[in-house]
């Protein structure tokens, strides 16, 4: 039996990482392995398919880091353990440690000795082996200690492999390209933002938080706060969460899902605001305060809103047949009543507004000429506002001139 073979029946004996074995490289990889003495053209078929895979992936070519990269965020009842920060069985610990052993000797099978040994099984073969294209391997399989440590930071699966999420249909879909808004991208505004990262510092370093209701003008970064403090705390391992405003009858389901997985999580709602007969009212409202449950100390909801009410409330809900008019005023204003924090965001004054405008063109090396303050001021009032990104509007127009 060949070392491929016989490396091939080991790597068959995994059992916590078994998933590994799923992935469509280390398929094909086994593939080479198990035909290695029975049929040239099939080994010769599974390694283009293994390299085309491995180039075509976010590591280009680099089996180490490829491999690397699928145990940490493979989930498993060892790693969903360990970032949970449970006590091990000592039976799962010990096959994790071997079977790490296991994967780490595919780190001792490079080209060369692929193509050795399959030389040696079909001599004909030289030629065409030859033509064989190359990949980078290290030598260095991630450590059980290592492993560890990743998982206690990073969480398990995909959580620990993606920090930013779109909830729909009852599942977690990743968000692979996320808005890289940091706080110096927003102008003004600095004792609300100061007030987003202390409540979120809270949250990451476990202590008691918030939800927060960001309200205030359109345009002025309400929702780009949110994304900015997510930025600030993702190396942290602060992962979001966003849920439209359709689909908030299903908040109980993520928020119990959410309350099982190791690791701290902003819920972002944008564009809050219901009718009086939005099925979904009621969803919200129970999962800020209210439910017979416990909110679960790893999430805190923060949530965007243009309307100081955000029930919306007419001039008939007013007038009304109800006995005691004050309780439906009161029942639509009791939502805002439940997050533990309000930020206003209002649009600036005209003065302000050119401040703004004039920070985002320092920032981005644009020229200030004697008309800029009346060209903003025009730009602002065909817009009709002067709100931040009015000014970031502006500024992409005066730079394009």
């Amino acid at each position: 039996m060949n070392e491929l073979l016989f490396l091939n029946f080991k790597l068959l004996t995994l059992s916590v990482f078994k998933n590994v074995l799923k992935d469509s490289a280390i398929k094909a990889l086994l593939g080479v392995f198990a035909y290695s003495s029975k049929s040239l053209s099939e080994s010769l078929i599974y390694y283009s398919n293994f390299l085309k895979i491995l180039f075509e992936s976010e590591f280009e070519g680099d089996f180490t880091k490829y491999l690397n990269d699928l145990i940490k965020h493979d989930e498993n009842v060892f790693t969903k353990n360990v970032a949970r920060g449970a006590i091990l069985n000592e039976n799962i610990a010990n096959a994790a440690k071997n079977e790490l052993a296991v994967l780490s000797e595919l780190f001792l099978i490079d080209l060369k000795k692929i193509k050795k040994i399959l030389k040696s099984q079909f001599p004909e073969s030289e030629q065409i082996t030859d033509l064989l294209g190359d990949y980078a391997l290290g030598d260095k399989c991630i450590g059980f200690e290592e492993l560890c440590n990743y998982l206690k930071q990073n969480s398990y699966g995909i959580y620990a492999r993606y920090g930013a999420f779109f909830y729909k249909d009852n599942s977690l879909n990743p968000v692979k390209h996320t808005d890289i808004t940091t706080f110096k991208d927003l102008k003004d505004y600095k004792t609300q933002q100061d007030t987003l990262i202390k409540n979120t510092r809270a949250l990451v370093e476990g202590k008691n938080a918030n939800n927060i209701l960001l309200y205030g003008d359109r345009g002025c970064g309400k929702s780009s706060s949110v994304k900015a403090v997510y930025n600030e705390f993702k190396n942290q391992g602060l992962k979001i969460v966003q849920i439209l405003k359709q689909d908030l009858c299903a908040l109980d389901k993520l928020l119990e899902k959410l309350a099982k997985i190791p690791a701290k999580f902003i819920v972002f709602i944008d564009d809050l605001s219901f009718s009086q007969e939005d099925e979904n009212l009621s969803a919200i409202k129970s999962a800020l305060e209210g439910a017979i449950s416990k909110r679960s100390e790893n999430i805190i909801i923060y949530a965007t809103t243009n309307r100081r009410n955000i029930v919306k409330e007419t001039f008939s809900s007013r007038e009304g047949n109800e006995v005691h008019l004050s309780d439906t005023i009161d029942e639509n204003a009791s939502l805002s009543d439940r997050f533990g924090i309000t930020l206003t965001f209002l649009a600036p004054n005209k003065d302000k507004f050119l401040e703004i405008a004039k920070k985002i063109a320092q920032d981005k090396n644009i020229e200030i000429k004697e008309d800029f303050d009346k060209q903003a001021e025009r730009f602002a009032l065909l817009k009709a506002s002067r709100s931040p990104r009015v000014a970031q509007q502006f500024i992409n127009n005066y730079s394009a001139q």
